[in-house]
């Protein structure tokens, strides 16, 4: 692997380290400021927007990381294969080894590095939130008065979504998973990620205002490192095959990248495309659907079944360079995104 071209711009992002010191672990904490490209929605539980929710933003964390990871094609294998955390083996391990490392009991218990850097039920995640604000002048909740995106089809605008600039403090068990780990994915996520919710009509696309954070677009995990960015087949052309082993971003061409411009655009070709797949299972499965049908995937020896209902895996990527669709059909147990 080629080394950072950006290396040397990373004196410049500097990481603050406060006094709080939990089990040997030194928090480490930085702030983040978005700025939103498409419009960002975080609905609570009555689908309402009324502040930018924590959860929601590190849900859609949690996700990308794990799109990462399975199309890195790097830790597909029985190594990495658990997402539940084994309290009891855990306590085995400590009782043998107790100066054992996180990494080396992670590495025995057979954790996912979604379970590992996340956490899963009984393992604390290493990536958090100390808080989100908003500036006096960043504050732009919007009401529109026309939900409606394209006449004749299903696609609405929610009740009130947020524009503008937000800032996150994020806090790291160490400067080593702030740097290996989550500044690679935030630059992936600006690039080709989400936030939030109701990505299926192109909600969640921001940019990141970060002196040095884009330096950082390595991932390392147990020695196996890589440039997420490099993972994606960028191909200059419509939509116009399904591919489960990668991520693919169809680019279109001589499109305007304004919001309600290109997203009728995209939803107007999307709908096309999935009238032209023959297959209904298939095409609930890839375009979404809310049918409770099943759908087999095989790819290699192995296959994989998801049962809906489905979120659409053909998702609008408005970016400021150009726009197109993500296609990330080889997740197979997908949620909302």
């Amino acid at each position: 692997m080629n080394k950072n071209p950006m290396e040397k711009n990373k004196q410049n992002f500097v990481l603050s380290v406060p006094s709080v010191v939990k089990k040997g672990d030194i928090m480490i904490k930085k702030e983040v400021q978005f700025e939103t490209i498409t419009p960002l929605f975080t609905g609570d539980v009555k689908r309402e927007m009324t502040e930018i929710k924590p959860a929601s933003i590190m849900g859609s964390l949690r996700f990308w990381f794990e799109v990462i990871c399975h199309f890195s094609g790097r830790f597909n294998t029985e190594k990495y294969s658990k997402e539940e955390f084994d309290y009891n083996k855990y306590e085995r391990l400590v009782e043998k080894n107790p100066s054992a490392a996180d990494d080396e009991i992670c590495e025995q218990l057979q954790l996912s590095p979604v379970a590992r850097y996340f956490g899963c039920t009984g393992w604390k995640s290493k990536i958090g939130f100390e808080k989100i604000y908003l500036g006096k002048d960043e504050i732009k909740f919007v009401y529109p008065r026309n939900n409606k995106i394209v006449y004749g089809k299903n696609w609405y605008l929610p009740n009130c979504y947020f524009e503008g600039k937000f800032t996150i403090v994020f806090t790291t068990e160490s400067t080593e998973i702030a740097e290996n780990i989550l500044w690679p994915l935030l630059n992936f996520i600006q690039e080709y990620g989400f936030l939030g919710v109701k990505n299926n009509i192109g909600f969640g696309r921001v940019r990141i205002i970060c002196d040095g954070l884009e330096s950082y677009q390595e991932l390392k995990i147990d020695g196996k490192n890589f440039y997420p960015s490099q993972i994606v087949n960028e191909v200059n052309q419509k939509y116009k095959m399904i591919n489960f082993n990668t991520i693919c971003y169809y680019k279109l061409e001589n499109v305007k990248s304004e919001y309600f411009v290109a997203i009728k655009k995209l939803l107007s070709d999307k709908s096309r495309q999935r009238s032209n797949e023959k297959s209904w299972q298939k095409r609930h499965y890839i375009f979404g659907s809310i049918n409770n049908d099943s759908f087999s995937n095989k790819i290699g020896v192995k296959t994989d079944e998801a049962k809906g209902p489905n979120a659409t895996k053909i998702i609008p990527l408005i970016r400021n360079k150009d726009i197109g669709f993500l296609g990330i059909p080889g997740i197979i147990h997908l949620p909302e995104v």
